[in-house]
């Protein structure tokens, strides 16, 4: 495809787009009637976190489709998922996606050993080494900008010492790590804390290590809600002011929607000193049985499409970051006085274990230190 400039959209007609896909339970496109067999349908299963990025890319896709394929008509029915309902219900026959884009590449090994599992099979439903990824997000520690200044958090470890001291009420809040991705991480970094340990490193005596546990219950101490969604939990968080959350665990794209200055204050972002976690948003054509040639094609062309710098470069005013480091990012997007992110990151990128065993437990070790008030 030659090289097109991106269109742009005003926020409100972005806004209408995505809402009327969200009432009918999904996005799809090309709205014209044609015989079943003259139309290829796509089935895109993603993050909801990114819902804005896709349907800007979607859009755009399909009109320049439509100019360079006149005579060959697709449909694309786009729906947002949480990462782990997502897993579950490709594992349950409930949905046929053709491209899967969980919110972190955590979920791609899960998918194929719960898929060889359930199915009785040796091949793979994901081929990893195919995933396209094109932009991130680290996870970061949300607060309120006076509260910060007041508490100077710069990471896990001041966490579970302002939860020690009686004198001050912390309000945190993380997703369900069982249910969604932001709350895994966060999990999986706040073990690593507890631990002293690279998350890379951590092994199934980290999680059954009773200090470990200690540490995670005292941190766990002060949170006031476990949400589904991270969307809503950021949305909860500045609706509610520091009275309901003054702590929350996010992806740092939410930061840049939430940090507008109110009467509550401002919402920062905190890029833990321990090392973050980076939700990387893959994008994976399954090799699944429902999948047609001529659909993989089209899903090939898609992902081509999302890959092209000027996609890429959409999907930053949304506070997505590049992985490809030759895109410059947006200073005006990026700016810690107007949106509460920073430009640069400082702090160390972690890894999630190695051992896929600890991985898998660690949920079950969030259900043992979670709050239970």
């Amino acid at each position: 495809m030659e090289k097109r400039k991106v269109r742009k959209r005003s926020k409100g007609k972005i806004a209408l787009l995505f809402i009327a896909g969200f009432f009918i339970g999904f996005i799809s496109t090309n709205f014209f009637v044609y015989s079943e067999e003259d139309v290829t349908h796509i089935y895109i299963i993603y993050s909801s976190e990114k819902a804005s990025w896709m349907s800007i890319a979607y859009a755009d896709f399909i009109e320049e489709w439509n100019e360079e394929h006149p005579d060959e008509k697709i449909m694309i029915h786009m729906h947002p998922y949480g990462s782990s309902d997502s897993m579950i219900s490709i594992l349950n026959g409930e949905i046929f996606p053709t491209i899967w884009s969980p919110a972190s590449s955590i979920w791609m090994p899960f998918l194929n050993r719960k898929w060889k599992e359930y199915k009785g099979v040796d091949e793979e439903i994901v081929n990893i080494g195919e995933a396209v990824k094109i932009i991130y997000s680290p996870i970061v520690i949300a607060t309120w900008e006076e509260f910060n200044k007041t508490h100077q958090i710069d990471g896990f470890q001041d966490l579970y010492t302002l939860n020690k001291n009686n004198k001050v009420t912390v309000r945190m809040a993380h997703t369900d790590p069982r249910l969604s991705n932001s709350g895994f991480m966060s999990t999986i970094m706040a073990l690593s804390a507890a631990a002293g340990k690279p998350a890379q490193e951590l092994e199934m005596e980290d999680l059954t290590d009773e200090d470990n546990q200690d540490w995670l219950k005292t941190f766990e101490s002060s949170a006031v809600m476990y949400g589904k969604s991270t969307g809503f939990l950021a949305e909860y968080m500045k609706n509610g002011g520091p009275d309901t959350l003054n702590v929350a665990f996010l992806y740092e794209n939410l930061i840049s929607d939430i940090s507008t200055a109110s009467e509550a204050g401002r919402i920062v972002a905190v890029y833990p000193e321990e090392g973050t976690l980076y939700s990387d948003h893959p994008f994976c054509i399954l090799d699944a049985d429902w999948i047609s040639n001529d659909q993989r094609r089209v899903a090939e062309e898609f992902l081509d499409f999302l890959r092209e710098k000027d996609t890429v470069k959409s999907a930053l005013d949304y506070g997505f970051r590049p992985i490809d480091k030759s895109i410059s990012l947006n200073k005006e997007v990026f700016n810690y006085e107007t949106n509460g992110i920073a430009y640069n990151l400082t702090v160390d990128e972690l890894e999630v274990p190695e051992d896929d065993e600890a991985l898998l437990r660690i949920p079950d070790l969030w259900l043992l230190c979670k709050a239970t008030g």
